[in-house]
Formats: C-alpha cells, sequence, structure tokens
C-alpha cells in the first residue's frame, strides 16, 4: 500500500471516529474541565478542527482557511486567526460551543475538504518540503502524517478520556 492511499482511508476513518465521539453531547458534557482545569472536549475539538483546517487548506494548497471564507468565526463569535496553540488555560476555558450542530457542519465541511484534496494529491508530492510559518521545514508527509493525523488522534483520546472520567463510553473498543 503506498502512503497516500493510507492517509486517504486513514483520514476518512479518522474523521467518523471523531465526529462520532462527539456527536449527540450535552452542552455540560462538552464543556466539562477535569479536575476544573482540563481542556473541555469543546476546545478539543474546535482546536483540533481548526487546525486541520489550517495545515490542509493555508500549509498544503495556500487557500483561505474555511473557518474565515465561510465566516465560521463570525457565527460562532470568535477570533479569526486563532485556533487554540498557545493558549492560557483561561483563554481555553473561555472556548465555548454554543451550537454543537452547527459547529459540526463546519466540521464536515473541513473534514470533506481534507478528503477532497488527498484524492488529488499524488504519491510523488508527498515527499516536497518547504518552510511553514511557526512550524519550520516539512514534507508533506509530515504535515499530513504527523500535525494533521498523529496530532488529531491524540485529541481524539483525549476527548474519549474526558467522556469517560464524566461516565460515558469513551473509546469504542
Amino acid at each position: 500500500m503506498k502512503t497516500i492511499e493510507y492517509f486517504r482511508g486513514g483520514i476518512k476513518e479518522f474523521h467518523r471516529s471523531f465526529s462520532s465521539a462527539v456527536t449527540d453531547l450535552t452542552d455540560a458534557q462538552l464543556h466539562f474541565r477535569p479536575l476544573g482545569t482540563g481542556n473541555s472536549i469543546a476546545f478539543t475539538f474546535w482546536h483540533y478542527v481548526r487546525t486541520e483546517d489550517i495545515m490542509m487548506r493555508v500549509f498544503l494548497q495556500n487557500q483561505k482557511p474555511i473557518w474565515n471564507t465561510e465566516g465560521w468565526d463570525r457565527k460562532f463569535g470568535m477570533d479569526p486567526r486563532s485556533q487554540g496553540t498557545g493558549m492560557s488555560a483561561e483563554q481555553a476555558a473561555a472556548i465555548r460551543l454554543g451550537d454543537l450542530g452547527e459547529f459540526l457542519k463546519y466540521a464536515e465541511k473541513v473534514f470533506q475538504a481534507s478528503e477532497a484534496f488527498l484524492e488529488t494529491l499524488p504519491e510523488e508530492s508527498l515527499d516536497e518540503a518547504k518552510e511553514y510559518p511557526v512550524i519550520g521545514r516539512r514534507s508533506v508527509r509530515q504535515v499530513i502524517g504527523g500535525l494533521v493525523m498523529q496530532h488529531g488522534a491524540g485529541h481524539l483520546g483525549e476527548i474519549c478520556y474526558v467522556k469517560g472520567l464524566q461516565g460515558m463510553k469513551g473509546s469504542p473498543v
């Protein structure tokens, strides 16, 4: 199996897992902070989707993020540039997803755009490297495999753990 084939299938399964992990959560479950200081599921999910939007669209395709082009920042009353990295605990706690259903629509658009991009990405382009703001020199393979998929898998685990702390089924296995 070629790497791009792995990325194509893996990201689709990852997106399904991420969406199913947060669907049907109540506002209280979504915004619960472990020990009163940890990151909520709302923050973690928002941060990950914003990160994928930036990595896949801005860094790899030189396009503006869906967050901005479709006005999701305004719909949610949030900063148009922030995506969570470097936020203080207080700033992270202030991230509220007042309407999970609406946020899931944004997430689905990001996920569909990423999947469509990967369908057109040739295997040979994975080794192309360039200098990116904040993250330094990376290959396309490193951006997709590390900053999107590996980073996201860590956050998916975090969401499952926080669900478990609240008495819900965490991981689906």
